[in-house]
């Protein structure tokens, strides 16, 4: 031990021991205690933000669910509409033909009917043509006009 005293200088190792604590102090007050607060924040951080993540990580599988609902119910909807638009269609359509089916009945007795009163017409004209023919005729054969004209009324009419 004798040797080694010889070689330690004991007020140099005092001095190294003070700068060793001076040194130590510090960086434990300056430097290592904000590094630690700062990794701790840093911690402290990602923590919040994982479990950001995974909240909106839950949010977004529930409107994934919502969103995958509100289309279910759109498409039943559209399918509901769908389904009442082809029954309005065929009772429109079923309408819509009795109207035009109406209307063609009504035409055609209103076709029937002129017709009936074109044929009166005529009917009336032919037999006021067939007694201006046979006055004519009996005014030629026996010279009279007015003789017979009585009598040929009378047979046009039965």
């Amino acid at each position: 031990m004798d040797q080694l005293a010889q070689f330690v200088d004991w007020k140099v190792m005092l001095v190294q021991v003070v700068n060793f604590a001076i040194i130590f102090y510090v960086l434990t007050k300056f430097v290592f205690k904000p590094l630690i607060a700062y990794l701790d924040a840093e911690d402290a951080k990602r923590a919040k933000i994982d479990s950001l993540a995974t909240d909106i990580e839950a949010q977004k599988l529930e409107a994934d669910k919502s969103a995958r609902e509100v289309l279910d119910r759109a498409r039943q909807e559209a399918t509901a509409i769908k389904a009442q638009a082809e029954v309005l269609a065929k009772k429109e359509s079923s309408l819509m033909i009795s109207r035009a089916n109406e209307e063609i009945i009504e035409m055609k007795a209103k076709a029937e009917l002129d017709l009936a009163n074109a044929h009166k017409q005529l009917e009336t004209a032919m037999k006021d043509r067939i007694l201006t023919i046979a006055l004519s005729l009996n005014e030629k054969l026996f010279g009279k006009k007015e003789s017979n004209v009585d009598f040929i009324k009378q047979a046009m009419k039965e």
